[in-house]
This record gives structure tokens, C-alpha cells and sequence, in this order.
């Protein structure tokens, strides 16, 4: 069973939040990025930054204007390539309707037994990895399907007819909103495609979870990689580019997507996050995936509840987040703390961020708390927004060989985090638990790259995700058709060789069978 335990894991925090943690394909090293250099990573990273220098803005275009939309060629066989995969059974991809489970479903995520007519038969073991289907494998008790390929139209319910627009290329950070008007919910996702090829796209789904439609709700931007859901069901894109803005999406396609207040200085924008705990002064935050992107946060001048999506395109006050460190987790891995203030100085809250927090991508706010990482320095810190203080904690001592990438909870009972990786071996689905385990929840031996978009369906029956390089996404369901559980987060991931050696070590002492909670593995 893929499962691991570090005792008194210095970055161990419990959350009850949702956090987005999207991530750009470059690799860095934090030693590096601490002593200033630049990384080969960077240096490709920077290079890709020219050439998308020469890319021009780009405002929102006519949605109903299909030109705006080149159908390409597929980059792969998908047959071939699931029939090739490694050696591991050959079969044909699932693209068919979602089947029916085997067990009468709850309504929704609970922490009691789920009542349901006849005895429960629970399959479902996290971690323990004995399922192989459409090129992953999977945890015991979990089926999949192919659900999109990039430049492909569409599979709908009938199994027959197909969309009318072909899936997006390189599907980013994504979300999933309930439909009141077909019982069902969507699939938002970002494509990250370049030059202006990106935007966002949407797959509907009835209440039994089959597709009824794809169609694009924003063309013609540029690298649109995370951003994030607003209180009022709308989706705030970020273009990640050195001429990026933010725009909100309409996931019911009622309104036009339209470019933000909060963006119209440009940069290489990545995740949202608010506080509305004052209506009266909502506060609004994005992440800059730049070694001197800083925070920013907005705060409309006239709040409009009665028409909410106005507040992101109003006037307001642009605010960046400037840190005043009294100690480090950076190095030492200890509880970094320190004060922070906003201002309106732009390029000194450049500098500040340069100087501490480089590189910021996932983010969210929850209860009085703003939580956001920087991918460079592999630290994620927490601001308390009613002290004005803040605390950091070093991510580099987890298990897993990819930088930190996307998180996603769900309320429920077993305290379980999805998570996905940015590349390395291990890249797949993984979770972790408030006692501190670590399981492999799918991977594949076939893709390559990143995974992301992880997105839960409101009943918590579907986790929905992506291999960002081929652009395939899938839906995966437990046999037993009960929801997935988590809520609590606790990051801890590895970036260097001792991590593999502490896993290595630790598969060793379960082989011998003397996993222990006092066991210290540590090097």
C-alpha cells in the first residue's frame, strides 16, 4: 500500500480551506532562488516570456464568432497509446456514459454512515494501487473515463453525438459549479495555451453526471493558468504572461466574460482568493507568478450586492502586500513569522516580494486567514488579516518529487486532501490525511507533465482532473458509489533526494512490519 508517515513534520498545519495551488511547468531549486541565481529552469521560463512579449493584448472577442477558434489535429493516437501502455493490460478507452453505480448513492458527503436500501459494501482503499483502466493506475474500489482530449470534439450522453467545439489545449485550474436549471454542475477549466489560443471552456453535465455539452466561454487570451471561484458563481480567469489580465467568467454563459479592475496593470497573473466577512468592504487578492510579482489586493469603492459581478470591473483601491519577517522557515524549516502591511507602491512591494514571498501561486482565504505558496521558496504562509501578522512554513520535507501544485478538500468525515503534482515520477492524484499519511490515489505510467484541474462534483461523487501536456482529462467515481471524503490540509511535500531516501526507508520498515508511530525516520 503507497502509503508514508513523518513524525513531527515541521510544515504540518491542519486547515479546514480550500487551496489552489496552480503551477506553471518550470522547475526551480529553492537553494538557488534563495541565493539569487537563476536556474536553467528560469532561464527557459524567461526565454518563453520574450517570445510571448511579441503576443499582442488581446480584449475579450465575440463568443459567438466560431473563427475565433481553430479546430487542430490531435498530437497523439489516443488508441495507440493506451494500447502500447507499458505492460499493463491493453484496452480500448472508456469514452462512453458515465455507468450507473453499484450502490445507491448518498446526496451528499457526510460524516455518518450512509443510508442506502441493503447492506453497504465499502471498496474503496486509498493508497492501495490494484485498478489499471485507461492508462492509470488506480487505488482499490475506483473506476475512470476519459471525459475530453485537447482538440477533440466531445463525446455527449447518447454516446453518439459529439460537441461542436473541440476540448482546449492544455487545460489548467478549474472548477466545478452546481446547475440549478438541469440538476447537474459544470466543469470550468483554463486552457494555458499560448498566444492567444487559451481562455476558458465548460463541460455540462445532467444530475447522473453524463456530458450534455462543451463550449467555450473565453477565446483569444493567453496562458489563462488558475484563478478562482467568486462568492457569487462567477469564474476569475488569470492570464499568465507578461501582458496578462484577469477577466470573470460566467460558468451559465448569461453574461459576457469581461476583463477586471484588478488587472489592468498586467502580469503574469495566477490564483483568487476574497474576504467578504465585511460586505461593506469585501476584500479581493491574486497571486503574481513572478520572482517580483507581488500580492495584490483590491477593495471596490461602491460594493454592489445586488449585482455582485459589477464590484471586480468598478473603481477601487489597488493595494500590494508588503512582509516584515522577524524569522525564517525558508532555511532552517522552523515557523517563520513576521508583520505585513498594504500599499500602494507598486515597485516597492516588488522588491519586497523579490526579497521574501518570489513566485506566488496557490491561494485562499479562510476564516480571518489568507494562505498563499511561493513555489520558489517552497513555503506556504498564512497572514492573519486581522492582526496584521503573518506565519510561514517550509513544504520542501513531504514525499512526493514534484514542486507544490493544486489542493482541493471536500467536507466530509475521513479528513482525506486530493492533491495533484506538478511532474516528476510520482505525477498523478495523491492524498493525505489528518494523521499525517501519504497516499498514491491514481498515477499513470503512459503521460507525462503535470496534473491539474482537480475539481470535485457538488455530491462529491466525481473528482475530475487533468494531464495538463496531453490535455486529456478524467472523470474518476468509487465502485461502491459512495462520495470521496477530505477536509483537512496539511502540506508537506519533498523537493530533494533525502525525501526519496526517507521514503525508501519507510517502505522498508513496512515490508518488515514495524511501522510505528514513534518511529523516527528522519536523516
Amino acid at each position: 500500500m503507497l502509503m508514508f508517515r513523518k513524525k513531527n513534520a515541521a510544515a504540518t498545519i491542519n486547515l479546514l480551506v480550500i487551496l489552489s495551488l496552480c503551477c506553471c511547468c518550470c522547475q526551480h531549486t529553492a537553494q538557488a532562488a534563495l541565493r539569487g541565481e537563476t536556474t536553467p529552469q528560469q532561464q527557459e521560463h524567461e526565454q518563453r516570456e520574450l517570445e510571448d512579449e511579441n503576443v499582442p493584448i488581446r480584449k475579450v472577442p465575440d463568443t459567438d464568432k466560431k473563427d475565433n477558434f481553430k479546430i487542430g489535429k490531435p498530437s497523439f493516437n489516443l488508441d495507440d497509446i493506451l494500447n502500447d501502455a507499458s505492460d499493463e493490460p491493453s484496452e480500448a478507452p472508456s469514452l462512453a456514459p458515465f455507468p450507473s453505480p453499484t450502490a445507491k448513492p448518498t446526496p451528499s458527503p457526510t460524516t455518518s454512515k450512509p443510508t442506502v436500501a441493503g447492506p453497504v459494501v465499502v471498496t474503496y482503499t486509498p493508497g492501495k494501487i490494484t485498478e489499471y483502466r485507461n492508462a492509470l493506475r488506480m487505488s482499490e474500489g475506483l473506476d475512470n473515463r476519459i471525459m475530453a482530449v485537447a482538440n477533440q470534439t466531445v463525446l455527449l450522453k447518447d454516446g453518439v453525438t459529439r460537441s461542436e467545439e473541440p476540448f482546449h489545449n492544455e487545460p489548467d485550474g478549474a472548477a466545478v459549479y452546481a446547475d440549478p436549471d438541469t440538476g447537474g454542475w459544470i466543469y470550468v477549466s483554463n486552457s494555458e495555451s499560448r498566444r492567444a489560443d487559451g481562455g476558458v471552456g465548460a463541460i455540462y453535465f445532467d444530475k447522473d453526471g453524463n456530458v450534455l455539452n462543451y463550449k467555450k466561454l473565453l477565446k483569444g487570451t493567453t496562458r489563462n493558468c488558475s484563478g478562482g471561484k467568486t462568492p457569487w458563481n462567477s469564474w476569475v480567469s488569470c492570464e499568465e504572461y507578461p501582458k496578462g489580465m484577469i477577466f470573470q467568467v460566467d460558468p451559465y454563459g448569461n453574461r459576457e466574460s469581461q476583463e477586471t479592475t484588478m488587472g489592468q496593470d498586467m502580469g503574469h497573473f495566477e490564483s483568487f482568493a476574497y474576504d467578504i466577512r465585511d460586505p461593506s468592504q469585501p476584500h479581493y487578492f491574486v497571486t503574481e507568478d513572478q520572482k517580483n510579482g507581488p500580492l495584490r489586493r483590491f477593495t471596490p469603492t461602491n460594493p454592489n450586492w445586488d449585482d455582485p459581478w459589477t464590484m471586480l470591473h468598478g473603481p477601487g483601491t489597488l493595494e500590494f502586500l508588503l512582509l516584515n519577517p522577524t524569522s525564517s522557515s525558508s532555511v532552517s524549516g522552523d515557523v517563520g513569522r513576521g508583520t505585513y502591511s498594504w500599499t500602494t507602491d507598486k515597485e516597492a512591494a516588488r522588491a519586497n516580494a523579490e526579497q521574501y514571498y518570489r513566485n506566488t501561486e496557490g491561494m485562499d482565504a479562510w476564516k480571518g486567514e489568507l494562505f498563499f505558496v511561493s513555489k520558489v521558496q517552497k513555503e506556504l504562509f498564512v497572514l492573519d488579516l486581522d492582526s496584521n501578522k503573518y506565519e510561514s512554513f517550509s513544504t520542501k520535507f513531504g514525499l512526493f518529487d514534484g514542486q507544490p501544485d493544486q489542493m482541493k478538500r471536500l467536507v466530509g468525515g475521513d479528513d482525506l486532501v486530493y492533491y495533484c503534482e506538478e511532474g516528476g515520477r510520482d505525477r498523478g492524484i495523491h492524498a493525505r490525511d489528518s494523521n499525517g499519511w501519504f497516499f498514491t490515489i491514481v498515477e499513470s505510467p503512459v503521460w507525462i507533465g503535470e496534473t491539474s484541474g482537480i475539481a470535485f462534483s457538488p455530491d462529491g461523487k466525481h473528482l475530475y482532473f487533468s494531464f495538463q501536456v496531453q490535455g486529456i482529462v478524467y472523470d474518476v467515481w468509487r465502485k461502491d458509489g459512495l462520495p470521496f471524503y477530505g477536509k483537512t490540509l496539511d502540506i508537506n511535500y519533498h523537493g530533494d533526494v533525502n525525501s526519496r531516501k526517507r521514503q525508501r526507508r519507510q517502505l522498508q520498515l513496512e515490508a518488515l512490519g514495524i511501522i510505528e508511530e514513534d518511529v523516527d525516520i528522519s536523516f
